[in-house]
């Protein structure tokens, strides 16, 4: 996995405008490779969180 975090290290320096996407992406990559059941669950989390928001944004509107 050395050559992965290399990667992401250089990714960083080249593309400063991902530096925030990289940084979170970095927490499902281990030794061992990517965990990507953990990832789906942190992406499905915040799915969830944007489709509350949207929700909410319907029913305030809805009752004004």
């Amino acid at each position: 996995m050395a050559e992965l975090k290399d990667w992401i290290a250089g990714l960083k320096t080249e593309k400063p405008e991902l530096n925030d996407f990289v940084t979170k992406l970095e927490g499902f990559i281990s030794d061992t490779g990517f965990n990507a059941s953990k990832f789906e669950k942190a992406v499905e989390a915040g799915l969830q969180i944007k489709e509350e928001e949207v929700k909410k944004t319907f029913i305030y509107d809805a009752e004004n």
